[in-house]
């Protein structure tokens, strides 16, 4: 009793999250992650950054004694296009500074510069035997001997709308990602040869992105490719980096088809090409001679609703087989094929998810890879041998694990986190020995304040789904029904996209932040949930939005709220959402289709009618509007924007060139026709990502202040 009355008179005694704290970023970090792994150097060491955004001085960490040594100086760089790029003995790294190419040695600093031209060079990449760099600049490739400082043009056509090794918009957003930063190109093993793909907008259909700026303004040109229209023509090359002759391989560039994803075969003799139909069902990998072009099939996979590329296929060293990745039974797992594409053993299987491949320990026979195996929620390390017969799970249960192999597998760092703690860094050994651990992540400091509770768990469905869910609630949660709570949905909503993620931090934001705790101890519950389609339940659950977007994301987050008002403390009238992109079309559908559930809506960048989007992304879901037209009628937002009830304020950036202005444009008509009122900020300049962050923020809690506080904002006061 004794020390339940100190417990208590302790708690007491935390002290309140200010306004300041949260909405002025005055707080302590929540996280304090201070030591950032970059990867492995060797077997037994590993390069670390200390410092915020891994901009601080970096060290060489020794895993057996915890010894740490000066690795690289601290680089204070602007950098262009591409990441910088490490050589294989990460002794050097290429940049882009100022347009031109630089190479910097990290072991004493010194730099040399490459290149002074007038284009500017992206995306460098070191050959594997560190002898050149490659790059592209003006629509063609280059190559650079890191020796002598030659430079070598490899193509010569580039043009406004010819690119070589570099990505066309919609390859870049939807098929090769981001990360590539346009970058479409990729050496050999043996560094002789460059594939590359090459692309002609030619035939896109343009779009013009309007910019106000200025006392005339400006037009910035794109070539986008909306739902339905016509694709860039592509095909894959590969130069010979000592003659400059490129082989063409036998792929017809007119097909309507999309070409992406070639792995190169161990011997560099053989490129596998990813070759997919416009339908998005019927995926084909062929073995291309790279000598003369000539292809065969070695895997083909169809799927009544999509096939997606491989992006990760990894190849035995001995170059005796490759796995794949594939959903084509309702969950993705492990597949391992010879080199002819004959399926040699199934590796994994089960109701769940592999969602990474670490890497092949060929000397032990077996594969480590990551997987959603204990819950949906949770990133669990595997390990699985060779011939499919033992499948481990290596990690603890719970939470989620960001692993790196050491070169000889015989170690790994985690970077771990769950809902509730930051979570810390650590070495341990392949089978999950702890080594040693190498940072807490914790704030101690945050314990000094009344956070709110956060609780996982799942809302059932008529139908036997259980969707996965987290909210924040008061720290004093009154669940007798004497107190009511308003709350806010926030969500993506998206196709295999869970924002659901047993992890600290989810899209850099956390699944807590200090605006977060301010609402829950202020009355207001913070939830997030994931309807059926999110990827929780596999390739079988997210083919349920097969033609048929806005169906399942509307009832599964309308049962959500249905599930919520069965209890005593929630104010029905306060139900609010809020998201940005596909979350942005979902609080506007919640708004509209279920206006009867949701009160109050913050709608960012949305996608309002799937005709506006582009050709990749969208079709892969919905098909084409010539083959799908009612499937996009009913998921058109233009089509019920009368509906539209309770209080909106819509955001979008004037010059996205991801989601167009046109789409929140289009929709302002309508809600102006309809004789709506609502909030509406269009910010110039900005593009998908609002950089007028602070304001778009603070207009954002504004409007919740004012309808779920009844306060100004700032508050009186503050």
């Amino acid at each position: 009793m004794i020390w339940l009355l100190l417990l208590l008179c302790f708690d007491g005694e935390k002290k309140d999250v200010t306004f300041e704290m949260a909405f002025r970023n005055e707080g302590p970090p929540m996280m304090l992650a201070q030591k950032n792994v970059s990867g492995w150097i060797d077997a037994t060491h590993i390069a670390i950054t200390e410092g915020a955004f891994g901009m601080g001085q970096s060290f060489s960490y020794d895993i057996s004694s915890g010894e740490q040594q000066p690795y690289q100086s601290k680089v204070p760089r602007q950098f262009g296009y591409g990441e910088p790029a490490l050589s294989t003995d990460r002794g050097k790294m290429a940049e882009i500074v100022a347009g031109d190419l630089i190479i910097r040695n990290l072991d004493d600093g010194s730099e040399r510069a490459y290149t002074a031209s007038a284009g500017e060079e992206q995306n460098p990449w070191f050959s594997p035997d560190d002898q050149k760099v490659a790059y592209t600049r003006d629509g063609n490739l280059f190559v650079v001997d890191t020796a002598t400082g030659l430079e070598t043009q490899l193509t010569t056509d580039g043009s406004d709308t010819v690119y070589n090794g570099w990505a066309s918009w919609v390859y870049f957003e939807e098929i090769l990602g981001r990360a590539s930063r346009y970058k479409a190109y990729w050496w050999s093993p043996d560094s002789s040869k460059i594939a590359f793909l090459r692309f002609d907008d030619g035939p896109v259909k343009q779009f013009q992105i309007y910019h106000s700026e200025g006392q005339y303004g400006s037009w910035e040109t794109t070539y986008y490719p909306k739902s339905g229209e016509v694709n860039p023509l592509v095909k894959m090359g590969v130069v010979d980096i000592k003659t400059g002759k490129t082989v063409w391989m036998d792929i017809d560039e007119h097909d309507d088809a999309y070409l992406a994803w070639p792995f190169w075969t161990p011997d560099s003799k053989t490129l596998h090409v990813q070759w997919l139909n416009r339908d998005q069902n019927h995926l084909v990998i062929f073995a291309c001679d790279v000598a003369n072009g000539s292809k065969k099939s070695v895997y083909e996979e169809k799927q009544p609703t999509w096939v997606e590329f491989f992006d990760d296929i990894t190849y035995l060293e001995d170059g005796s087989g490759f796995i794949l990745r594939s959903d084509k039974d309702g969950y993705r797992h492990l597949y391992l094929h010879d080199m002819e594409g004959k399926l040699r053993h199934r590796l994994t299987s089960g109701n769940w998810e592999v969602l990474e491949i670490l890497g092949v320990d060929e000397a032990n026979k077996r594969v480590f890879f990551m997987a959603n195996h204990s819950d949906s929620a949770n990133r669990d390390l595997m390990v699985v041998d060779l011939k499919g017969k033992k499948t481990t799970q290596v990690t603890a249960s719970g939470g989620s694990h960001r692993i790196s192999f050491s070169p000889d597998f015989a170690h790994y760092v985690d970077e771990f986190s769950d809902f509730w703690q930051a979570g810390n860094v650590a070495v341990y050994k392949a089978d999950g020995t702890l080594l040693r651990e190498i940072e807490q992540r914790g704030n101690p400091v945050v314990d000094e304040y009344k956070t709110g509770k956060l609780e996982y768990f799942r809302i059932p469905t008529e139908d036997g789904y259980d969707l996965p869910a987290w909210w924040l609630v008061p720290s004093d949660f009154d669940t007798s029904g004497a107190t009511k709570y308003a709350v806010i949905f926030r969500i993506y909503s998206g196709p295999n996209a869970p924002t659901v993620v047993n992890s600290f931090g989810r899209f850099g934001r956390g699944a807590r932040t200090w605006a977060d705790h301010y609402y829950a101890n202020h009355g207001v519950i913070t939830i997030s949930v994931d309807h059926r389609a999110s990827g929780h339940f596999g390739k079988k659950g997210v083919s349920l939005m097969h033609r048929k977007f806005s169906h399942w994301e509307v009832k599964d987050l309308s049962r959500a709220v249905d599930w919520l008002r069965e209890k005593p403390y929630i104010d029905a009238s306060r139900i609010g959402i809020t998201g940005h992109s596909y979350g942005g079309y979902m609080t506007l559908l919640a708004l509209s289709k279920a206006s009867d559930h949701f009160t109050h809506g913050v709608a960012g960048a949305p996608v309002t009618d799937w005709a506006l989007y582009d050709s990749v992304y969208t079709e892969r879901y919905m098909d084409t509007p010539q083959d799908n037209p009612e499937g996009y009628k009913a998921g058109s937002l233009l089509q019920v924007a009368d509906k539209i009830k309770g209080k909106l304020r819509l955001i979008h950036g004037e010059v996205d060139d991801n989601v167009h202005a046109q789409n929140s444009l289009q929709l302002v008509d309508k809600l102006t026709a309809a004789g709506i009122q609502f909030e509406f900020m269009l910010y110039p300049g900005s593009r998908h990502r609002i950089s007028q962050a602070r304001h778009q923020a603070d207009g954002e809690h504004a409007f919740w202040f004012r309808y779920f506080l009844n306060q100004s904002y700032p508050p009186a006061g503050e």
